[in-house]
């Protein structure tokens, strides 16, 4: 190279006009590489407020609608759980009820004909083809209400062995007297039953019921089945009882009627009737049924009430038991209107068989006069279909008014049998007493 050239370089590379080769130099690695420098205090801005508090604003909104989300969840899932066991609940409701009506249907098919067997039976008993027995008309009543489940031989077994321990409480050679006290004592008293000098059971006296006395809420409240099941009956179900028995004893007793109820009239070896109270065991007079204020001069006039009723007359009064029975079963229809009117035909001045064939053509009348839109009374006058059954109606009303039957309200009824237990039990606290002061004399 020339000299001049050369000179001409080397100051160029003095003043760094022209780059040197690169060199391969090692340097010093830097600390802080990678590490975040530390800064100084940030002086928030008024916008920066404002987006902070936007942002919790946002946050809690946003809670609070995933809140009322999550209880708006709850609430449908509960609704849904709600629904869900409602429908479930009337599916089985409304199964039962097919089921309750199929059983119905069925139970009636297989029932009724009990009902027609016992008609026939009682019918055949009046009309004197068949023996009269009381046992056996008061069991084909009450099994008809048992749709067929009673057994007659359990039922007369029962009775059997009643009487059974009366003759062994009056002695063998018995005259009717004792034989009624040995019957008052099985009715009143706890009496042990001996066999071979060791006792084996006790039977207890009978008492009153006073629920449901009338078996409006359960007919079967005035079966003697019912009585002798629980040892307790009412006015229906314990001169029943008692007549049957008496029967097999050979006392001389008679079933007699008063407003509401039934008792017992007692004939002595002399020929004097005496009126028992099978409800309180008790005799009593007349004038205790008189009390009542509901015995009018018509049913005695008309031997309604307070009198003697005949064998057939006790038949009869069956068939309208047999009505009853059929009634709180099925409702009031010709069935019920069919054993009035047989009744009646053997005791005419009944009292329950002239109600009971008026109820059932006032049944009809009421079924006939819905049917026809319910006319005011003016129209169903005029209405040819309407006419008889009204005439029907007004005719066995007038029937039960001939016999001066006026009804007596149950709690009045209850009311007049406590008041008179109340009076005969201070009667006999007064006897007591005097004999006590006779004692001491």
């Amino acid at each position: 190279m020339p000299r001049s050239l050369f000179s001409l370089v080397c100051s160029l590379l003095v003043f760094g006009l022209v780059p040197a080769a690169s060199a391969q130099m090692w340097q010093m690695p830097n600390p802080d590489l990678g590490v975040p420098k530390p800064q100084g205090p940030r002086i928030p801005t008024p916008g920066q407020f404002v987006d902070e508090r936007d942002a919790r604003i946002r946050a809690r909104n946003a809670a609070s609608i995933e809140a009322d989300l999550q209880q708006y969840a709850d609430r449908q899932a509960r609704s849904d759980s709600i629904v869900k066991e409602a429908s479930q609940d009337y599916a089985h409701i409304e199964r039962e009820r097919r089921e309750q009506a199929a059983f119905n249907v069925q139970f009636e098919a297989q029932n009724k004909p009990q009902y027609e067997a016992a008609y026939q039976a009682l019918a055949e008993m009046l009309d004197g083809r068949r023996p009269a027995s009381l046992p056996l008309a008061v069991f084909v009543v009450e099994n008809s209400y048992a749709a067929g489940e009673l057994s007659y031989p359990a039922f007369k077994a029962n009775l059997d062995e009643l009487a059974t321990i009366c003759r062994s409480l009056g002695g063998t050679n018995a005259s009717s007297a004792a034989r009624f006290m040995a019957l008052h004592r099985l009715m009143t008293d706890t009496v042990q039953v001996s066999y071979a000098g060791k006792v084996i059971s006790k039977h207890l006296p009978y008492r009153y019921d006073f629920t449901d006395f009338w078996g409006k809420e359960d007919y079967s409240k005035m079966f003697v089945t019912k009585l002798l099941r629980t040892n307790s009956g009412q006015c229906h179900s314990l001169p029943l009882l008692y007549k049957m028995l008496a029967d097999q004893l050979g006392v001389k007793t008679y079933i007699s009627m008063a407003p509401n109820h039934t008792y017992i009239q007692v004939l002595d070896d002399r020929g004097e009737l005496y009126s028992y109270e099978t409800t309180n065991h008790r005799f009593v007079t007349d004038s205790y049924y008189m009390s009542t204020g509901y015995v009018k001069a018509a049913a005695l006039k008309s031997r309604s009430y307070l009198d003697t009723l005949t064998t057939k007359e006790v038949l009869a009064s069956r068939l309208f038991d047999l009505g009853l029975a059929y009634e709180h079963r099925y409702g009031l229809d010709d069935f019920v209107r069919k054993c009035g009117l047989l009744g009646l035909r053997y005791y005419p001045q009944s009292v329950v068989g002239r109600m009971s064939v008026h109820n059932a053509a006032l049944a009809k009348f009421t079924k006939a006069w819905a049917a026809a839109g319910k006319p005011t009374e003016e129209e169903a006058r005029r209405n040819p279909a309407l006419q008889p059954l009204w005439a029907d109606v007004t005719k066995w009303a007038q029937a039960v008014r001939e016999v001066g039957h006026e009804d007596m309200p149950p709690d009045q009824y209850a009311r007049w049998l406590n008041a008179t237990n109340q009076e005969q039990t201070r009667q006999d606290a007064q006897q007591a007493a005097r004999f006590e002061q006779t004692v001491h004399k």
